[in-house]
């Protein structure tokens, strides 16, 4: 695919009748593709029901579809990822593992809480790469993207939100070791965790007692939608790294803007305390571990 064979919202169909949310990922998707094209040489099968592309992002680490009706991540292929500026092959750290991470969180959360999430329509391999299909979330925009006067407000609902509900339904989810939702898959930790060619296989910590909550490890502001008028959430989406893990593990990622001072000190902060539970071996940054 592409970003020729991209239906153009406007041309045959009205704009209003995209979700506020979807308009500002096709404004963000045509600004990234004029910046850095890239054919799509491996698009998924779409079924009509699905109804046609309006955005899609192919990175050599990740590729996103958006209909309005659906969501599709795919894992990139080796002819994506390409070379690093060694001429080494690049290694996108535990990408399958994530996306089938994610799937099975999905999975878990709609079983198990009242929380918010995209529903999962399906999870599958296609020309050997993982993909992951959801609904499209309507009616919300990301926090990230409330207008800077209305944002303090937006952020101190969202906080009341995850602090009285949501937050605490995931701590009622509990286990004796760490990790994935589904047990028959690896350990997949957060990203502030591992290194660029991170190769390393994570331990499956246990205890005595269920001292592991659920955590989403990545509440950042691009990953709750919320309503744009009330600032409900209306859903939290990302669970690529989501598991069972110290109930401090859930960083307030959504009170800082990405990348900034603030945000990256939280974060150095919490590396500190989560690097020790995996044991001496594993206390370095991970930066190459060919």
């Amino acid at each position: 695919m592409s970003p020729s064979s991209i239906v153009p919202v406007g041309a045959d169909k009205d704009m209003d009748s995209v979700s506020p949310h979807l308009q500002q990922i096709i404004r963000e998707t045509e600004e990234e593709n004029k910046r850095s094209p890239m054919e799509d040489k491996f698009c998924p099968t779409f079924l009509p029901s699905d109804g046609p592309v309006l955005a899609a992002s192919i990175y050599h680490f990740v590729s996103y579809y958006f209909t309005k009706n659906v969501f599709i991540k795919r894992q990139p292929h080796a002819d994506e990822m390409g070379l690093d500026i060694y001429g080494e092959p690049i290694v996108i750290p535990y990408i399958t593992d994530r996306i089938r991470n994610e799937a099975a969180a999905l999975r878990f959360i709609s079983e198990h809480t009242t929380i918010p999430v995209p529903k999962l329509l399906g999870s599958w391999e296609e020309n050997g790469l993982v993909h992951l299909k959801t609904e499209m979330v309507h009616g919300a925009i990301a926090l990230q993207n409330v207008e800077e006067a209305r944002l303090p407000a937006a952020i101190q609902s969202v906080t009341e939100q995850l602090e009285t509900d949501i937050l605490p339904q995931l701590r009622r989810l509990r286990r004796n070791f760490i990790g994935s939702a589904d047990p028959n898959l690896p350990v997949t930790v957060p990203h502030n965790l591992w290194g660029w060619k991170d190769k390393r296989e994570w331990p499956r910590v246990t205890t005595e007692k269920d001292d592991f909550v659920f955590v989403h490890t990545d509440l950042g502001r691009q990953n709750i939608l919320v309503d744009p008028d009330t600032f409900r959430i209306v859903s939290i989406i990302d669970w690529e790294t989501a598991g069972f893990f110290p109930q401090d593990w859930e960083l307030p990622k959504w009170k800082f803007n990405n990348h900034t001072p603030e945000e990256l000190q939280l974060i150095s902060e919490a590396k500190a305390r989560q690097l020790p539970l995996f044991g001496a071996d594993f206390a370095d940054e991970g930066v190459e571990n060919n």
